[in-house]
Order: C-alpha cells, then sequence, then structure tokens
C-alpha cells in the first residue's frame, strides 16, 4: 500500500479537519506563546529587514543601561548568558553594540550602544509603539493596565521576576 492510502486509512480523512487543541487551548503557557509567536511574526513583517524582533528589548535596555553587562542585559530581557552572546556578537557584527571589557570586572564585558545601534534602536521603537498601539485600541486602557499586571504576575509566579 503506497503511503497516501496509508495515511487515509489510519487518519479517515482528518487532515482536513481544524486541529483539536483539547485542554492545551485551556493552558496560560500555551496561550502566552502563541500570542508571543504572533506578535514576533508581525513585528518581524514591520521591521524587515535587518533586524529581528528579538533586538528591540536588547537594544533597548543597552541603550538605557550603558555600560551594563552582558549578564545584567540577559537576566534583564530574560535569557540566560550564554543564549545572549550569539545575539550580541551578531548586534556587534551589525555594528548597533560595542563590547569591552568591564574596568570594574575584567571577567565581564560592558555593553553601549553605538550611534547606528541608537537609530535602529529608535527605527524598531517606532515599530513596537505602533504594534503596541494597536494591541491598545483593541483591548482599551484598562485591558492593557490588566494585561501588564497579569503578565507580571504570572512571570513572578514562574521565577521571572
Amino acid at each position: 500500500m503506497d503511503a497516501g492510502k496509508e495515511l487515509e486509512k489510519h487518519c479517515g480523512g482528518q487532515r482536513n479537519r481544524p486541529l483539536d487543541f483539547g485542554v492545551l487551548d485551556e493552558f496560560v503557557g500555551f496561550q502566552l506563546h502563541k500570542a508571543r509567536n504572533f506578535l514576533a511574526t508581525e513585528l518581524f513583517r514591520m521591521i524587515a529587514p535587518g533586524a529581528l524582533p528579538g533586538d528591540f528589548p536588547i537594544l533597548y535596555l543597552i541603550g538605557h543601561n550603558p555600560g551594563r553587562t552582558q549578564t545584567a542585559i540577559a537576566r534583564g530581557v530574560g535569557l540566560d548568558r550564554s543564549s545572549l552572546v550569539p545575539i550580541l556578537n551578531r548586534l556587534e557584527r551589525e555594528g548597533w553594540v560595542d563590547r569591552s571589557v568591564s574596568p570594574q570586572d575584567k571577567r565581564a564585558h560592558s555593553l553601549v550602544l553605538t550611534e547606528a545601534g541608537q537609530t535602529k534602536l529608535d527605527e524598531l521603537q517606532a515599530a513596537v509603539t505602533s504594534l503596541e498601539d494597536r494591541m491598545s485600541d483593541a483591548i482599551g486602557g484598562d485591558g492593557q493596565k490588566d494585561m501588564l499586571r497579569f503578565l507580571r504576575l504570572f512571570q513572578s509566579v514562574v521565577g521571572g521576576g
């Protein structure tokens, strides 16, 4: 029996039916995951080419906290330091971030935005603000405040702050 007939035998034509999410649809974590993916996709569409959706919070924190270490920035965006290093390598190659040995701790690297990095941050902030405004318009000012309160609570429950 060929693979198509075998699949049809086991699936009974279910390939075209909507997915059954079952209990998964009731999990907060799953809904956060989907929302984050949809937001990242939309933001990528708005900022492409030249940047990735995760660049904005990293550039923002570096720009507003010049000289802070990679470890501090990683914690600020909810990443471990080893996950941030390849991102910083790319941002440095793009000419948006300068990394230097910290004068306070020779084992650490301090981060600052370059002039090009500040320009890129300004562009990204405009796109993010536009997307945030769309979300706020959809859920209202009070809805946005409630959403932020719930998300911060959720982060504290799972150990993120």
